[in-house]
């Protein structure tokens, strides 16, 4: 079985995904994560595996944007704690460290560290390449923020340890397929919509009260805008039951009769928190 995610080997993707699905699937690294999307769609892999929050970062705004924008659907989510280390290549010390790349989301996570360091961060697509880079560079003063896996895959040094600002950093992934390639045997119990309100004082008070009217525990609730329409915006919101309870469907059916729209993007397991 094949499942897509971005990044190269060694990314906090890959390890997420192989802790999800075991050791035994065929992962396939992509450039960037509409890449994930496609081959998805086209039906080139069984599964998408994105990260769509972190506890530090917060919302990873493009995956949510390309849930909205095709037709797949969320069949798990998973979470992982982000353990990151600082690698350079072999024979590097500490001290002489004058860079610092990594991904933006990683470089946040770790900004007290590299301040507290005076190393200056700069921005890459990607952990894991950012390791593979310095790693094939000839550069002993610039290091690599990213797992420790990287530093096995690519022969690195370690320079230190748990840089992250915060113990309780975990990043919050999204499993995605084709909606003929959702499982018979599928049991759902979260769900997460995307929905527009109208235009009148209080339409979107009147959208969530529907969620309390049956009962609805939101654990999400943020709002993107819709590039096509400037000024206009759209509603992420994820609810604590499955799609097929009775409770889900009549509050689905209600909030259509409030709302523009309404999309389903996904159905799935509640994840088991690792924190």
């Amino acid at each position: 079985m094949k499942i897509a995610f971005q990044g190269r080997q060694g990314a906090y993707s890959e390890m997420a995904l192989h802790e999800h699905f075991g050791k035994t699937v065929d992962t396939v690294g992509c450039d960037a994560f509409d890449d994930v999307f496609d081959l998805v769609i086209k039906g080139e892999v069984a599964f998408g595996f994105i990260p769509v929050e972190n506890t530090i970062a917060g919302t990873v705004v493009e995956n949510y944007d390309l849930l909205f924008a095709n037709d797949v659907f969320v069949i798990a989510e998973a979470y992982l704690p982000i353990r990151h280390t600082l690698l350079a290549k072999k024979g590097a010390r500490l001290e002489d460290i004058k860079e610092a790349f990594s991904h933006p989301h990683a470089i946040k996570q770790c900004k007290a560290y590299l301040k507290s360091k005076g190393i200056r961060p700069v921005p890459t697509y990607d952990t894991a390449g950012a390791a593979q880079a310095v790693a094939a560079g000839d550069r002993m003063d610039c290091a690599a923020i990213a797992s420790a896996l990287c530093a096995e895959i690519y022969d690195m040094e370690i320079l230190e340890r748990n840089i992250q600002t915060n113990s309780s950093n975990t990043t919050r992934f999204f499993v995605i397929a084709n909606k003929e390639n959702v499982p018979a045997d599928h049991v759902t119990g979260k769900t997460t919509v995307a929905f527009k309100t109208r235009h009148y004082p209080g339409a979107l008070v009147d959208c969530l009260k529907i969620f309390q009217k049956y009962s609805l525990n939101l654990t999400k609730l943020e709002s993107r805008p819709i590039p096509e329409n400037p000024w206009e915006y759209v509603f992420y919101a994820a609810f604590e039951a499955g799609i097929d309870a009775d409770e889900v469907k009549s509050a689905i059916g209600e909030l259509t009769l409030h709302a523009v729209f309404v999309k389903l993007l996904g159905s799935y397991p509640l994840a088991e928190k690792c924190w």
